[in-house]
């Protein structure tokens, strides 16, 4: 989404050929339509194949992700000539795989642990060439920026992420049990381990305390690609695997609140800003809201033990004033900072 968001604000105040690197071993990638009407060049390169073919003069090469820089290491030292180059980094990969291997070790797999601290600290050496290479480098985030200041010579510039705002945002329907949302890639460990948590953790709780307490009951609908047979396994009773879906608006509409339950990765979470934007009330941890402006209890309510979450989610379930008042001031938010139109101009 961000990649795609970005090369749109280029498209509309420059000349942009498209280069797509096949990183995730799809020799058949197709680029959409819209994109193809708007870029005055498209290339997809195919295994093996390489970037010499893409002999074109450019005054910016702007660069999306750690890893197509790394396919691109050698082409943009030879090419570079008076070319300003751009590295967008949605996340800072070394980091993030820290904090995922991290998540391994505490939860035993030690095997996974030392595999992702390798994959960190190849990031690590990734970014120091990558720092001394570019002249710029975006990132989605202050805290970002800070972290990298001291260690990159480049210039570095804040792009948010951003969604499409809803043309319409319709209200939750009426209905004796409260829906909960989950949306993430379930192939990326950090959201299989947040669906874990909160399957293994906070709902044991909720349902505990609802049925003490004779509050509504509840359904989690878990949506996104890529789930495990354990995974599978885990979701039962009130926990719903949808699975892949070709539109997330009506899981939008349909749910009284978003939860985020994520306990390691980077940058900023793009599902908690579509939450905003469709005015629903998000339950989430601090590394979930991380790089986003959000506040306690203003835009969305923040819990990290298992029984904080369950409280938060409770509280939401009792509430309705609150889930209102979270709705407003979240969607106030995300119509302000979070755009494609604060996006362009932050590129501007």
């Amino acid at each position: 989404m961000r990649g795609g968001m970005v090369l749109q604000a280029l498209c509309e105040h420059h000349r942009v050929s498209l280069v797509v690197i096949p990183l995730q071993g799809a020799p058949d990638a197709q680029v959409p339509e819209f994109l193809r009407g708007i870029c005055e060049n498209v290339a997809i390169l195919r295994p093996g194949e390489s970037m010499a073919a893409v002999d074109h003069q450019f005054e910016t090469i702007h660069v999306f992700r750690l890893a197509a820089m790394a396919y691109l290491h050698d082409w943009l030292r030879q090419f570079r000539g008076g070319a300003r180059l751009h590295l967008d980094l949605d996340d800072i990969e070394s980091k993030t795989n820290r904090r995922i291997a991290e998540l391994y070790r505490r939860e035993g797999n030690d095997a996974m642990a030392d595999r992702t601290l390798a994959h960190a600290q190849t990031s690590s050496l990734m970014e120091a060439v990558a720092f001394r290479l570019f002249d710029r480098v975006y990132v989605c985030s202050e805290g970002d920026r800070r972290e990298l200041r001291d260690r990159c010579r480049a210039e570095i510039r804040i792009l948010s992420n951003a969604v499409r705002l809803p043309k319409a945002v319709r209200a939750p329907s009426a209905s004796s049990v409260f829906r909960f949302l989950f949306v993430g890639s379930l192939g990326y460990y950090p959201n299989q381990d947040g669906v874990r948590f909160f399957c293994t953790q906070v709902a044991p709780i909720i349902r505990e305390r609802a049925s003490r307490e004779r509050a509504t009951s509840f359904v989690v609908n878990v949506v996104g690609s890529g789930d495990s047979a354990g995974l599978r396994d885990l979701v039962s009773g009130e926990v719903r695997l949808a699975g892949p879906v070709p539109d997330l608006r009506p899981w939008y509409e349909e749910c009284d609140a978003v939860v985020v339950p994520i306990r390691a990765g980077g940058g900023t979470r793009v599902k908690i800003l579509e939450a905003f934007s469709y005015s629903r009330p998000v339950v989430t941890t601090t590394m979930g809201v991380e790089g986003i402006q959000a506040d306690d209890h203003r835009h969305l309510l923040i819990a990290d033990s298992p029984e904080d979450f369950a409280a938060a989610c409770l509280k939401l379930m009792s509430d309705k004033v609150l889930r209102q008042s979270l709705a407003a001031s979240a969607s106030d938010l995300v119509s302000k900072s979070y755009t494609i139109e604060a996006l362009r101009t932050a590129l501007a």
